[in-house]
C-alpha cells in the first residue's frame, strides 16, 4: 500500500531522494553500566570523562549516490536542515 502510494507520486525511481542525519561524537561517559570481568569477580572500571567534539552529517542520496552533503560541528536543528535543503536540493 505504501509502495503503491510512492509509485503514484514518483513513477520513476530516479525522482527519489533520501535525506538523513548521522552524528559522531568523541565524548565518553563515567556512567557506563556495561563492563567485563572474569566469572565471580566484580567488574570495576575507572574512566575519565573526555569532553570531545560532536559532528553531524546530512547527506542527500539518490540512485546515483550521494549528490550533496553538509558536515557541521554540533547537532543539526530544524533551521539548519531547512537551509541545507534550500541551498543544495531545491
Amino acid at each position: 500500500l505504501y509502495m503503491n502510494h510512492i509509485a503514484a507520486e514518483a513513477p520513476d525511481a530516479n525522482m527519489l531522494m533520501f535525506v538523513d542525519e548521522a552524528a559522531k561524537d568523541e565524548c565518553t561517559s563515567v556512567c557506563s553500566r556495561c563492563g567485563r570481568s572474569q566469572k565471580g569477580v566484580r567488574c570495576i572500571a575507572r574512566k575519565h570523562f573526555v569532553h570531545g567534539s560532536w559532528h553531524s552529517i546530512v547527506p542527500v542520496i539518490t540512485l546515483d549516490g550521494i549528490i550533496a552533503y553538509d558536515i557541521i560541528e554540533g547537532p543539526v536543528n530544524g533551521a539548519h536542515f531547512v537551509q541545507f535543503l534550500k541551498d543544495h536540493v531545491v
